[in-house]
């Protein structure tokens, strides 16, 4: 993501990047699964208004998207971004081909309702930048 916001700036791009948004003293949850992060309260509290936020103050504003879906994996609030960027007529781009979802790392399954949302895959991520150009 710092490497895409620095070849971004260099040519004159305003970029925004979707990431992992937990608040400071939560940064042991980055590790846990979905289902282990939201056993914690305050990750419980906070997750709605982030999906929200993701969705309608990001998402939609988006020229384009682009899914880091690093080794195929989608959580289950990136699968909901692709839906909607999808429901919007965004262009979506993604790491990976795959579109993996489940229990990280171990129980994943190819969900492929979500790679028909996918308009192409581009790796390394920097290469989305000489497309968009």
């Amino acid at each position: 993501m710092d490497e895409l916001h620095a070849l971004a700036k260099e040519k004159g791009m305003r970029l925004t990047v979707l990431h992992p948004e937990f608040s400071m003293d939560m940064h042991k949850l980055h590790s846990l699964s979905e289902k282990e992060r939201l056993q914690h309260p305050a990750y419980r509290a906070e997750v709605a208004g982030k999906v929200y936020d993701h969705l309608f103050r990001k998402v939609k504003v988006a020229d384009v998207c682009f899914v880091y879906n690093k080794d195929g994996y989608l959580g289950v609030n990136v699968a909901g971004e692709l839906f909607a960027a999808a429901v919007l007529g965004k262009m979506v781009y993604a790491l990976d081909e795959k579109t993996l979802m489940g229990h990280y790392p171990h129980d994943l399954y190819e969900e492929p309702s979500a790679r028909k949302l996918i308009h192409e895959v581009i790796s390394p991520p920097a290469d989305l930048l000489e497309r968009l150009i």
